[in-house]
């Protein structure tokens, strides 16, 4: 159980977790360039962002970091990997790679700040990929080698930014996982203590003092405040910064679709609802039919949602991103089922959600359901 913790914490920080020392920060130019290569890679033009890291490269030929941005584009590019087995071959080429060279530089100096951030960061995306592949045992191998990297990260905020990302993760993980997974509460002394309040804070720090983990920090501000704090609105002051900055980023717009439905702004909503449903990825097409559901059901037109909400649930959900959308699917359900007068399919949909949901106020509104 301990382990299946640690595997959480870094699929949680198992982005683009690049930071760096006596190299790249010190080099303006190539800060300037990373940053560039970024935006042009979050608003999906990968042909120029490629170019971006490639002359990075040129630059720094024994360095890991293009192969670590490399990896994120070839994520970002062919989402989800696990519907395109060549592109995952190739992610993890790149994370290999990543980690030879992170380990070379290690091997010269084991508290180099550099070489410890994109160990930690190849590490948390090999657990991630073998946590998607249903691999789970061989993510718990990657979690423990990445744990001794991340206790540095801990100490080493003030010095290197990039690490609040981690940090903030690791705090507010620490301390939420075992709220909400009671089995796990005796394992916890394994770990190094954590502090919520603080994670939230390292979190929104990131957002605003980072260069390479920026987005991703942003992004999973979000994550956190509506899937535990039960805040959609603070989650969407987040969104809107990066919806504002990458309008056309599919990821950014199913998290949109998602909280401006929570938050009851259905006419927002549908147009983000539309630009999903038009996806060829079926994770895109679950979320879609799910929150159009979701609208239908809270104006009272069950029909309608029963048939978008069945449609919802009958496409595999992804273990990240839309597991808990099933979830709400399902609570939606159990109400249009109550409405109707049948108590035992009420209670069958709701027992439904509370196997797979983590979402605090879905487990709290099936709870309610059940007694």
């Amino acid at each position: 159980m301990k382990n299946k913790l640690l595997v959480v914490l870094l699929l949680g920080m198992s982005i683009i977790s690049k930071k760096t020392h006596a190299q790249i920060l010190s080099d303006a130019s190539v800060r300037q360039q990373i940053q560039l290569g970024l935006e042009k890679m979050y608003s999906y033009d990968f042909k120029e962002s490629a170019e971006v890291f490639v002359r990075i490269k040129n630059k720094y030929p024994q360095h890991p970091v293009f192969y670590t941005l490399m990896a994120l584009q070839t994520e970002l590019q062919y989402f989800p990997l696990k519907d395109y087995p060549a592109q995952q071959r190739n992610y993890l080429a790149y994370l290999n790679q990543s980690r030879a060279l992170s380990e070379a530089m290690l091997e010269k100096n084991e508290n180099d700040i550099e070489a410890n951030f994109f160990e930690l960061a190849t590490l948390g995306y090999l657990a991630a990929l073998d946590a998607d592949n249903q691999e789970f045992m061989k993510a718990v191998g990657v979690a423990k080698k990445a744990y001794a990297h991340l206790r540095k990260g801990l100490e080493w905020t003030e010095k290197q930014p990039e690490f609040l990302f981690s940090s903030g993760i690791y705090n507010y993980y620490r301390i939420e996982y075992p709220e909400t997974h009671a089995l796990i509460k005796p394992f916890m002394f394994f770990f190094a203590d954590g502090n919520k309040k603080l994670g939230l804070q390292q979190l929104d720090l990131a957002t605003k003092k980072t260069v390479f983990v920026k987005t991703e920090a942003t992004f999973y501000a979000g994550y956190v405040y509506v899937k535990y704090e039960g805040n959609p609105a603070k989650a969407l002051s987040y969104n809107s910064i990066l919806i504002e900055k990458y309008p056309d980023n599919t990821l950014f717009q199913m998290q949109r679709a998602e909280l401006l439905t929570a938050l009851g702004r259905f006419e927002e909503a549908e147009k983000y609802i539309a630009s999903l449903t038009k996806q060829k990825g079926m994770m895109f097409q679950c979320a879609g039919a799910i929150f159009k559901g979701l609208i239908e059901e809270k104006q009272k037109d069950d029909k309608t949602a029963e048939a978008y909400l069945l449609k919802g649930v009958r496409i595999p959900y992804d273990e990240r991103f839309t597991k808990d959308y099933h979830a709400l699917a399902y609570m939606a359900l159990a109400r249009i089922a109550r409405r109707e007068g049948d108590q035992a399919k009420a209670k069958s949909y709701a027992k439904q959600a509370s196997k797979i949901a983590e979402y605090k106020t879905t487990l709290a509104e099936a709870k309610a359901f059940l007694k």
